[in-house]
C-alpha cells in the first residue's frame, strides 16, 4: 500500500510538469513546473525554488520571491490561493501545455557542440536560472527558449565566449545555428544524454 501510494503521487506530479499562466492583482506570465520539484520563471529567476505537491495542496517556494500555497485541482490543472500568512495577496494558476518533446530533451541534457574548429561537450540545466555549462570554456551562462514551437530557438548567453541561437530538431537530437548576428559562424549540436542535476552553484542573478 504504502509503495502504491508513492507510485501514484509520483504519477501525480509527473502529470503536473508543464508551462502554466500564474496570475496576481498586478498581471501574470508563465512558469514551469519542472521534474525533482523545480519551479522557473524567466522573468523572476530566483535561487533554490521548488514545489512540492502535498494531496491537493502545492507549496511554491520561489526564494526571493515569498512562499505560496494554493489548492490545486488535479482534473482540471488550475490552482487558486495566496502568499503564506497573507489571504488577500492572492495567487492563481492554469495549465497551458505540456513540454514538448524537443523542450523535454534539452532540459537537463548533454550535447556534443560542433563549430569549424572541433567539438566539445556542453550541457544545458534545467535549474532555476537555466544555466548553460561547458567543462572545456567555463563561464558563467544561460539559455532560454525563444518560443514555444515543436521545434524552438534556443538563446545560449554565453558570457565572455558570445550569444548564440540554435534550432532545436523536433525530436530533440540535434540542433543548428550559428554566433547571434553572424549566420557564417554556424554552430551544430548533438545530444549525447542526460546530464547531473546537482546544483551548479547557489547565488543571486
Amino acid at each position: 500500500q504504502p509503495t502504491s501510494s508513492r507510485c501514484l503521487a509520483l504519477l501525480a506530479r509527473r502529470a503536473m510538469e508543464g508551462v502554466y499562466d500564474f496570475e496576481y492583482a498586478g498581471g501574470h506570465f508563465d512558469v514551469h513546473l519542472r521534474s525533482g520539484g523545480r519551479f522557473y520563471c524567466a522573468g523572476y529567476q530566483a535561487a533554490r525554488s521548488t514545489w512540492k505537491l502535498e494531496g491537493n495542496s502545492l507549496a511554491i517556494d520561489w526564494g526571493k520571491f515569498g512562499k505560496y500555497a494554493l489548492e490545486f485541482d488535479l482534473k482540471a490543472k488550475t490552482a487558486s490561493g495566496s502568499a503564506v500568512g497573507n489571504a488577500s495577496s492572492w495567487r492563481k494558476m492554469a495549465f497551458k501545455r505540456p513540454f514538448n518533446t524537443a523542450e523535454l530533451a534539452l532540459l537537463d541534457s548533454k550535447w556534443m557542440f560542433i563549430h569549424a574548429g572541433g567539438e566539445f561537450e556542453v550541457e544545458f540545466r534545467a535549474d532555476c536560472y537555466n544555466h548553460f555549462m561547458c567543462p572545456s570554456y567555463p563561464a558563467h551562462s544561460h539559455w532560454r527558449f525563444e518560443d514555444e514551437s515543436a521545434t524552438p530557438e534556443v538563446y545560449i548567453n554565453w558570457g565572455k565566449y558570445g550569444e548564440y541561437l540554435v534550432k532545436l530538431s523536433e525530436d530533440g537530437a540535434t540542433f543548428e545555428g550559428s554566433a547571434k548576428g553572424n549566420p557564417s559562424s554556424w554552430r551544430k549540436g548533438r545530444r549525447l544524454g542526460m546530464s547531473s542535476t546537482a546544483p551548479v552553484h547557489e547565488h543571486s542573478h
